[in-house]
């Protein structure tokens, strides 16, 4: 029989349920390749707990190549650098080509330094850890512990103080209290203040949550880190020895230059069915694309929402079918910000709250999430489980 291939360029979340429904592509004659930087995909919702040791490595992965190693997948180790659309092809960094009937995009976003970094020639530097990937919380942790273990002492200054700037503070504070580290003094450059946009509630809160336990705000913007040394825009500077970059979110620069229709952003434009309105056999969804119909803030609990729909869509243009929109675009839903100290925050619009009872729901949530996909080989589901979270998965970023 005939088969057609699909290409899933990136392993992110919007794409869970097109690897839990293998089957019903490999039943339509579809093949299916995946393209992602590593076997896994780690689940961001659950990245600050990663940070305290709540939660190990494995327990915040799902295995995709694992589940792509079965008739009608396969997983290809690598990152997509250049389309073109014409010839409906992919092109690798290692210089590899794929072709495809169809695309789709799934490769998240990306959190850029929006300050210069310079070195100090013989003398050491701050580490600098990027919140995305998430990997990169773990190995924040383990440097944080084998300072201490070597009787260092560990300056950490969090650039960015929106949801994610938060939870790593929150995280690492959380760390220093259950491991003694002493050493550890926590600050965070926020210069228009702890969760902007967010009700006034909830920015007193944070701002409880990080001061009763001895972290520092500086209402500034970090413009220059030199070795060891943030620079502030109100001419202040201050000592640090590991820097998080929590400064927003933006697509990757892959579409710009593909002539592909691409949003302010420069993420890929879709429309309501989540297709290029010029390239019908490309598709995307979550951060990396720009959705044409409304604006949405990069918060992946959209990632989440778009999956099932993005699933059906690919098969049915596929195979013939008619497309369905993706219409779950409410901005009022459901968010839970990790404290570090057993505590969350809640928010569901106008509505605040915090508690233990709150990082308790929001591990429920994330756990329920990371049963909901049948991913394992050794899963005889035939389907994805959608009764995943509809709001929590993970607070706007």
């Amino acid at each position: 029989m005939f088969k057609k291939r699909l290409i899933l360029a990136g392993g992110g979340h919007v794409h869970l349920p097109v690897l839990a429904r293998l089957a019903d592509f490999r039943a339509a004659g579809i093949d299916i390749l995946c393209i992602a930087p590593g076997p896994y995909l780690a689940y961001s919702g659950m990245g600050p707990g990663l940070l305290t040791g709540r939660y190990t490595l494995p327990e915040v992965r799902f295995p995709i190549a694992a589940r792509l190693a079965r008739p009608g997948g396969t997983f290809v180790r690598g990152t997509v650098s250049a389309i073109d659309p014409a010839a409906r092809r992919l092109f690798l960094r290692d210089g590899r080509h794929f072709s495809y009937d169809a695309v789709s995009f799934g490769i998240g976003s990306r959190v850029v330094p929006d300050f210069p970094v310079a070195s100090t020639p013989g003398l050491p530097g701050a580490t600098v850890y990027p919140v995305k990937p998430i990997e990169n919380l773990l190995l924040a942790r383990q440097e944080l512990l084998a300072r201490t273990a070597a009787g260092e002492t560990a300056r950490v200054l969090v650039v960015g103080g929106g949801a994610a700037g938060f939870e790593v503070a929150a995280g690492v504070l959380g760390l220093a209290a259950a491991a003694g580290l002493d050493r550890t003094t926590v600050a965070v450059a926020a210069p228009r203040g702890l969760l902007p946009g967010w009700p006034e509630r909830a920015v007193e809160l944070a701002g409880e949550s990080l001061a009763r336990r001895g972290a520092t705000v500086i209402p500034a913007r970090v413009v220059g880190l030199c070795g060891q040394t943030a620079q502030f825009s109100d001419a202040t500077a201050r000592p640090c020895d590991i820097v998080f970059v929590a400064t927003g979110t933006q697509p990757p620069g892959l579409f710009t230059n593909c002539g592909l229709s691409v949003g302010p952003g420069g993420g890929l434009t879709v429309s309501a069915c989540l297709q290029s309105p010029f390239h019908p056999e490309i598709f995307g969804g979550g951060d990396c694309i720009h959705f044409g119909p409304t604006p949405l803030p990069r918060a992946g609990v959209y990632a989440v929402r778009q999956g099932p729909v993005l699933a059906r869509n690919l098969l049915a243009f596929l195979t013939g079918d008619r497309l369905r929109p993706f219409c779950d675009t409410d901005r009022n839903f459901l968010a839970l910000l990790n404290c570090g100290d057993g505590r969350a925050i809640l928010r569901k619009g106008p509505f605040v709250a915090e508690g233990a009872w709150a990082m308790g729901l929001k591990d429920w949530i994330d756990r329920r999430f990371m049963r909901s996909f049948p991913l394992r080989p050794s899963s005889r589901s035939p389907g994805p489980d959608t009764g995943g979270p509809r709001g929590s998965a993970h607070p706007p970023r």
